[in-house]
C-alpha cells in the first residue's frame, strides 16, 4: 500500500514502542499523563527484536482507522492494521509494507 498523505503522531519515547495515554488537565494544573503502555500487534510487542523502532501512525488502508508504521536501524518498514472496537485502538499483525512495485519497502541506511 501507498503512503501518499502523512498524518502523524508521536508513539515512542527512546526506542520502546508506546501509546500514550492522556489525562485531562483544568486550567492552570500541570498536565498529567497516565504510564505508557507497551503496544501489542497480533499478540506480540510491537517492533520486538528489532533495533530502534520507530512507529507513527497513520492510515494505510484508507479505513478511517489509524494503522501504525514502524521502520527499524536497518531500513526494514512494517506496518500493522488498526482497528477500533469500543474507543480502544488494537492492532493486527505487523507485516511488510510494501512498494509501488510489491516489493518490501526498504530504506538503506548504510
Amino acid at each position: 500500500m501507498r503512503i501518499d498523505k502523512l498524518h502523524t503522531l508521536t508513539l515512542a519515547a527512546g526506542c520502546a514502542a508506546l501509546l500514550p495515554a492522556f489525562a485531562t488537565a483544568q486550567s492552570g494544573d500541570k498536565p498529567m499523563f497516565a504510564e505508557p503502555v507497551r503496544i501489542q500487534a497480533g499478540g506480540k510487542g510491537l517492533g520486538d527484536g528489532r533495533m530502534y523502532p520507530s512507529p507513527m501512525m497513520h492510515d494505510v488502508d484508507r479505513d478511517g482507522v489509524l494503522d501504525i508504521v514502524i521502520g527499524d536501524l536497518f531500513g526494514r518498514v512494517t506496518w500493522a492494521r488498526g482497528t477500533k472496537t469500543t474507543g480502544r485502538f488494537s492492532f493486527e499483525g505487523e507485516k511488510p509494507l510494501n512498494a509501488a512495485n510489491g516489493k518490501p519497502l526498504k530504506f538503506h541506511n548504510w
